[in-house]
């Protein structure tokens, strides 16, 4: 395990991509795309090698999470995310945070409910939550400035 004072590091991960590609696939192709997000989700959790009684509860957090948070925005009429393209780092960030949130305290729910309890909550808190808000950030800030270097997206 490693230690950075008190926080044990080896339980996420402070950029975790994924969590982006799912909300901007969902955002992109809406639920055509759920069957292809489904399946790379359980790829990735059989390389990661979870737990069986966590395997499917967080291959299916990881997709529908941004569902729902889009859904949110969409339903209270925040940002409506129809040309993704063109909207601001200000509305992808905030979208980033609520979709953190939405993932982190449901895998927080779903590992500790399994009495997975290897470790603290402080800990799975610490490193999910920051992982989870860079990591998708990263990736949609990334892929919104790819589709403008390739004319990607609605005209």
């Amino acid at each position: 395990m490693e230690l950075i004072g008190e926080i044990d590091i080896s339980i996420g991960s402070y950029l975790y991509l994924p969590l982006g590609a799912y909300a901007f696939c969902w955002v992109l192709f809406g639920k055509q795309g759920l069957p292809g997000q489904l399946l790379i989700s359980l790829l990735m959790a059989l390389y990661w090698e979870l737990d069986s009684k966590i395997l499917i509860q967080f291959s299916l957090i990881n997709v529908f999470g941004p569902v729902v948070a889009v859904s949110i925005f969409r339903v209270l009429e925040v940002y409506k995310f129809k040309d993704f393209k063109s909207e601001t780092s200000i509305a992808i960030l905030f979208l980033c945070i609520v979709l953190a949130l939405l993932n982190t305290l449901s895998k927080f729910l779903v590992y500790f409910m399994t009495e997975n309890q290897t470790t603290s909550a402080f800990d799975f808190l610490a490193t999910y939550l920051p992982g989870d808000i860079i990591g998708s950030f990263v990736f949609i800030i990334f892929a919104k400035f790819m589709m403008k270097i390739f004319h990607l997206g609605s005209q």
